[in-house]
């Protein structure tokens, strides 16, 4: 699952390797506080590997479950859809 991001153009150097939160909080990230948003490719060919602190990742992933779920059938019926369960986490995880 991919949390949804602010436009990668717009992510600084820290924030594109994971150790600044990438939703622009600032907060500076450690494999113990991070939330790891989802590889993406970068413009240039390569790959990204943005992160963000616990509590914009929660409201990332209310914002994707928000979506998701008007859309997917499984949610309407079944509360073990993959990207339903995965965002329930992270929101739990971040205060949320």
């Amino acid at each position: 699952m991919q949390l949804p991001l602010p436009a990668l153009s717009l992510l600084s150097d820290e924030q594109r390797r994971g150790s600044r939160c990438a939703w622009g909080c600032g907060t500076a990230l450690t494999a113990e506080t991070a939330v790891d948003a989802g590889e993406r490719p970068a413009a240039d060919g390569g790959q990204i590997f943005p992160r963000g602190c616990r509590e914009c990742a929660a409201r990332a992933a209310y914002r994707l479950l928000w979506e998701h779920s008007r859309a997917c059938d499984m949610c309407r019926t079944d509360p073990s859809c993959p990207v339903s369960v995965a965002a329930n986490r992270i929101m739990r995880e971040g205060g949320l």
